[in-house]
């Protein structure tokens, strides 16, 4: 069994009893409110209603309380030390070292099922240097286990491989009634033939607590590709791109080799993390041989070919090398900073939307590998008078050979 609100938003009152099943005798809210500090603000991933977030923030802490379904948000009951943010574990709305301390209640982390590995280390970017990390996850090996709901825990070695210290938590789950139990545990096992007789009203149930300081955000360094990096650099593009769709064609190898473009760009860029390139990017000027745009008349530069490492996604290495082309646009005198990106590339939009660019739907072309939608990013004061204002947006895209040339 995996105790996690799928079924929340559309069953609220069998959320309920589940939600006051567990740990009855309260030793996992007791173990985080002794190791989260009692002053701070603390993030609470995958909060559901926030059943966990006011027991805590009636200790005398500031709790916000992210949570990716609305109709759990929906459910909450109002606290004035929680607040709830619409969002999602492996890519968290906050910015690097926001909160004192975060924690996780069976929510997310799951390495039985998925790779939480993004969302952990969002997790250490978001939470202050040394402020602590909490997670909670099943332990199997205990009464509830031995119904049948689950084929036992979640690996408490892939917490330890990643620095967190894990215990073994033994608490109940308890119900108010017979019939709450016989409601809950046929939603569980698949249909009340198969509940024990008599139906258990109060079961053992192991978790694990893991606990570590968090790293901080990664410290990132972002300066031009050397030549003896193009191959990494090309793998990790194609990875990146991969996760969208398999890229084919020229269009490949071209991803593949940065040496090709490496003559007609401004700057072929990499980010370094703990001595590894783990993101690129490929910023460009009017006249470079790969510029992507229009013709601009009074000062535009952009960039291109923005990749991450799939396992270095979510620890700010995006972010950093936008940041890193505004800042050479902005030493050269630009006054805009203008990018196309393939409509599916959704998260990277979001990172944009994030820096401050603005979606130009009046500005997208097509693309031979599907539509290209068109942000910006003024820099400068002027850059408004200097930039004719946006137009009308057409009906379907323009070629993009056919729009650009024309400028």
């Amino acid at each position: 069994m995996t105790i996690i609100p799928f079924y929340g938003a559309t069953e609220p009152d069998l959320f309920a009893i589940e939600r006051a099943a567990m740990d009855r005798d309260g030793h996992v809210v007791e173990r985080l409110d002794a190791v989260l500090p009692r002053q701070g603000l603390v993030l609470d991933v995958g909060a559901g209603d926030g059943f966990t977030a006011r027991r805590l923030a009636e200790r005398g802490r500031e709790v916000v309380a992210l949570e990716p379904a609305a109709g759990m948000v929906a459910q909450r009951t109002d606290h004035p030390r929680v607040s709830f943010v619409r969002g999602v574990a492996g890519d968290l709305p906050f910015a690097d070292g926001s909160f004192d301390a975060a924690y996780a209640t069976w929510a997310y982390f799951f390495p039985h099922a998925m790779d939480p590995s993004r969302g952990l280390a969002e997790l250490h970017r978001v939470v202050r240097p040394g402020g602590p990390i909490v997670l909670v996850a099943n332990a199997g090996d205990d009464e509830l286990t031995g119904l049948g709901t689950a084929s036992g825990g979640e690996p408490a070695w892939w917490f330890a491989d990643r620095g967190f210290a894990v215990d073994v938590l033994d608490t109940v789950f308890a119900f108010d009634a017979v019939d709450d139990a016989r409601r809950l545990l046929a939603r569980y096992l698949g249909g009340e033939d198969r509940l024990p007789r008599p139906v258990p009203t109060r079961l053992g149930h192991r978790v694990f607590v893991a606990t570590a300081d968090s790293r901080g955000p990664v410290p990132i360094r972002v300066r031009g590709m050397r030549l003896d990096e193009a191959e990494r650099v090309g793998r990790l593009t194609l990875d990146a791109y991969d996760r969208f769709g398999e890229i084919g064609g020229d269009y490949r190898a071209w991803l593949a080799d940065p040496l090709l473009r490496l003559d007609s760009v401004t700057a072929l860029l990499v980010a370094v993390a703990e001595g590894e390139v783990v993101g690129t990017a490929t910023y460009v000027e009017p006249g470079d041989g790969e510029w992507e745009g229009p013709e601009p008349p009074h000062g535009d530069s952009g960039f291109r070919v923005l990749a991450v490492d799939p396992d270095a996604q979510g620890r700010g290495v995006g972010p950093r090398l936008v940041d890193a082309c505004r800042q050479r646009a902005g030493e050269a005198g630009r006054h805009r900073l203008f990018i196309s990106s393939m409509s599916w590339m959704t998260r990277a939009h979001r990172m944009y939307e994030r820096a401050g660019f603005v979606r130009r739907p009046d500005l997208d072309v097509m693309f031979p590998g599907g539509p290209g939608v068109i942000f910006t990013l003024d820099l400068t004061d002027e850059a408004a008078d200097r930039f004719p204002p946006p137009g009308p947006v057409p009906a379907s895209p323009p070629w993009y050979a056919e729009v650009w040339a024309a400028h």
